[in-house]
């Protein structure tokens, strides 16, 4: 135990962000698009699968879709969903549809950093209680 003693927990070093975990829903040969604004956006974690349309065949012959999941830091997602709504205005086949569910919990400080996109170079602040404090107090 008294290897623990100066032991500080990773939250009250650095700042935690939330994140959301995004689902884009998109035409056939669309998720590149997206997958290059999830780059632009720093989401840490990209999954690409592909899939049918719930429309009968008698209607369309097989709508094929490509869904994109996404991890997104919840302070990027008002940048995300504007590009987003400009891609899907720039014509009929770049429509879509996404949405976002947020993250309660993570298990493990690594996982964390990796799906937040923490950098390496990010300065720990204070921790809670020691700010203002001098020495000699």
């Amino acid at each position: 135990m008294s290897e623990n003693k100066n032991f500080v927990p990773y939250e009250e070093t650095h700042r935690l962000r939330p994140l959301l975990f995004v689902t884009t829903i998109v035409g056939e040969g669309q998720s590149d698009a997206i997958v290059n604004l999830n780059r632009e956006q720093e989401c840490s974690l990209c999954l690409v699968l592909r899939g049918k349309g719930t429309a009968p065949v008698e209607i369309v012959n097989s709508v094929k879709k490509e869904i994109v999941f996404s991890i997104l830091r919840a302070d990027r997602w008002p940048a995300y969903k504007m590009k987003l709504s400009q891609r899907f205005n720039v014509s009929k086949v770049a429509k879509g549809i996404a949405f976002s569910t947020p993250l309660d919990a993570v298990a493990g400080v690594s996982i964390y950093k990796m799906l937040s996109n923490t950098r390496l170079f990010e300065k720990p602040i204070a921790p809670a209680g020691k700010k203002g404090k001098k020495k000699d107090e």
